[in-house]
């Protein structure tokens, strides 16, 4: 192996003061495990991951280094156990976005391209070891059928980062291997003009059964209204709000802290 010289590097200069650290002698290059040690270095912290099958809904596989982020049991934790550590005014953000990612893929991108890798990233609080609640930055990578195309396992990958940073933006992203294809909210305002939203009671309700998923008519009935009261507040606040899709309401009242 032929090895690059260095001429007028910036760093010839430290590299000198510190010579007692460095070997006398050429030696061989040791062997490295690069699943083991790759992963360590290239992670910006503490992680680990697990895989969930969509056939079954079950766990395939969990990071036995669970344990010692989260305290759980890698044998027997379940995804119910894992999603029962979010910070409960960040868990409807969690299930919207995975929701809205999906919905996404298999309408806009469409089967035949998701033979190819997407994944979906954003940040949430998670209870660690401990019991603080600290910023983890999470990475749903959702992998298909080479056949069919369709969605088969999914695999979480999760980083704590809060020796980086404790604020959270609630703006997720869905990237493709070659390029970001689905930003929820682009439009990132100053904090001198954060906005004003002023939504009334009954828009608030619709706007919480909303975040946890209801449809119009699930809406409708849960209030004892008529669909077309409904529709006639979400326009309202869709109006208000100033956004196109319902998960980029629920992005955006999260990050007002309306909901």
């Amino acid at each position: 192996m032929e090895f690059m010289e260095f001429n007028n590097n910036v760093m010839n200069a430290p590299w000198d003061r510190c010579s007692d650290f460095y070997t006398r002698s050429n030696m061989a290059l040791p062997k490295v495990i690069l699943d083991q040690f790759l992963p360590s270095f290239l992670s910006p912290g503490q992680f680990y991951y697990y895989l969930v099958d969509f056939y079954g809904q079950q766990l395939r596989y969990i990071d036995p280094s669970i344990a010692d982020i989260l305290g759980l049991d890698p044998e027997s934790a379940t995804v119910d156990s894992i999603l029962s550590c979010i910070h409960p005014e960040d868990i409807n953000y969690v299930t919207q976005t995975e929701s809205a990612s999906l919905r996404f893929m298999l309408n806009q991108v469409g089967k035949d391209s998701l033979k190819s890798y997407y994944k979906t990233t954003y940040c949430f609080r998670f209870k660690v070891v401990g019991g603080n609640y600290e910023l983890f930055h999470n990475e749903s990578v959702f992998l298909s059928d080479e056949e069919t195309g369709r969605i088969s396992q999914v695999l979480h990958i999760h980083t704590n980062i809060n020796h980086l940073t404790a604020s959270n933006d609630y703006t997720p992203s869905l990237m493709g291997l070659k390029e970001s294809v689905w930003p929820v909210n682009l439009n990132k305002e100053p904090e001198s003009s954060a906005l004003n939203l002023h939504f009334s009671k009954r828009e608030m309700e619709i706007i919480n059964l909303i975040a946890l998923g209801y449809k119009s008519e699930e809406i409708a009935e849960s209030l004892f209204i008529s669909l077309h009261t409904v529709q006639s507040h979400r326009k309202n606040i869709i109006r208000k709000s100033g956004v196109k899709t319902s998960s980029e309401l629920i992005s955006l009242c999260v990050k007002e802290g309306l909901i």
